[in-house]
């Protein structure tokens, strides 16, 4: 899967450049004139009036991109933009505590935008307003959501399937607050129905700041590759609003292949940043032109493991121990966690349990004898005793 990124010259890079004057961004190039590391990497971004230091961001991931987890991330560096989890939008204005436990942030939670979702275009209003009303800097509407409780009530990729419909819903939130408002889409529905080209320019048309393109379809779920000759389609498609790659980036390699591919005027990492907490910072390095890859010693990454914690359990107190089991099967590999220890994390029920297993693995650590993080290890469907 990795693939070798490539580098250019300043000279070779001002020429893919254009500049977008209404809102000061630097833009690249459509279609064929992909950018790549060294030249797209090393700018900030400007969408919708914000400048964003990197050009690398964290995707939203439905239960996992709450507030300890972006804060810790940002801590490491790199990271451009971070965007919540995905928050039904009539629990949000209606201040259900979920909701408001999803979109809790703090001053150092910047830049930060607010994915909502929604099949009702009055609820996506509300709570764009709600959004604006309590200080919010920027709102995200997810049209790419691939699960059946989401698409079963219109929202999610559901929406993609009318494409008037959808630039109508959006025109009306756009209309109703003054923050910048994007949207995080799939290619499509399935392979017969692949409408994010012409939905993105019908998007750009009504001032949509930017668009996420996840290069699979609803169809797909997260199955099989990214198909990024569909992103590098919609690209091709608008005339200067940025289109966001996201999709099957785990390395650096993959990230800078992403942009010399697709032509993206940035990239969007879900996944990849639970498999490897560092990887916006070595990203952000190789931008830079910093030589060699940079490692996490052993006392950074039990510290990322503590700090996580710790700043989960500032906001969700003894819930935290259940909430943090669900990170060791993507973390073990990468913190040198053997696996019985890996098992213990998620199982725990205390900080005191949790402070001894971390004692643990500081003593034991780079003891783990597989490489594969336990989260990508396929297992069958059915009962335990089928398997």
């Amino acid at each position: 899967m990795p693939q070798d990124a490539e580098t250019v010259s300043d000279a070779d890079a001002a020429s893919d450049m254009k500049d977008d004057g209404a809102t000061g961004a630097v833009l690249y190039r459509r279609a064929d004139a992909a950018p790549l590391a060294g030249a797209l990497g090393a700018d900030p971004i400007v969408i919708g009036g914000r400048t964003l230091p990197t050009r690398f961001f964290l995707a939203p991931l439905a239960g996992y991109t709450h507030l300890a987890f972006r804060l810790v991330l940002r801590g490491i560096g790199g990271l451009g933009l971070a965007t919540t989890d995905l928050v039904l939008a009539s629990m949000l204005w209606s201040e259900r505590r979920k909701s408001l436990d999803l979109v809790e942030t703090c001053a150092d939670d910047r830049p930060l935008s607010v994915q909502i979702f929604s099949g009702e275009t009055s609820h996506l209003v509300k709570a764009a307003i709600w959004l604006q009303d309590h200080g919010y800097e920027a709102i995200d509407i997810n049209m790419g959501c691939p699960m059946a409780k989401v698409n079963s009530s219109g929202g999610g990729a559901r929406l993609m399937c009318n494409v008037e419909g959808a630039v109508n819903m959006v025109s009306r939130v756009i209309d109703a607050v003054k923050l910048p408002v994007t949207v995080k889409m799939r290619l499509g529905w399935d392979a017969s129905m692949i409408t994010a080209p012409e939905l993105a320019v019908a998007l750009e048309e009504i001032g949509v700041a930017a668009v996420t393109v996840h290069g699979r379809t609803r169809s797909q779920g997260f199955h099989g590759t990214v198909n990024r000759e569909g992103i590098r389609q919609t690209v091709a498609a608008v005339r200067s609003m940025p289109i966001i790659a996201n999709g099957d980036v785990r390395t650096p390699d993959e990230a800078f292949s992403m942009m010399r591919e697709t032509g993206c005027a940035a990239v969007a990492i879900g996944r990849g940043a639970m498999l490897d907490p560092w990887i916006f910072r070595r990203i952000q390095s190789r931008a830079n032109g910093e030589q060699g890859a940079y490692e996490p010693t052993v006392d950074e990454q039990l510290g990322f493991l503590s700090n996580h914690f710790s700043l989960m359990a500032q906001q969700y107190d003894d819930f935290a121990c259940l909430m943090f089991r669900k990170f060791a099967a993507w973390y073990g590999s990468r913190l040198g966690i053997p696996e019985d220890l890996e098992d213990r994390l998620r199982r725990f029920e205390s900080f005191a349990e949790f402070d001894a297993i971390l004692n643990h693995i500081r003593v034991r650590h780079g003891e783990r004898k597989c490489s594969v993080p336990t989260a990508l290890v396929k297992t069958p469907n059915g009962p335990v005793e089928h398997w």
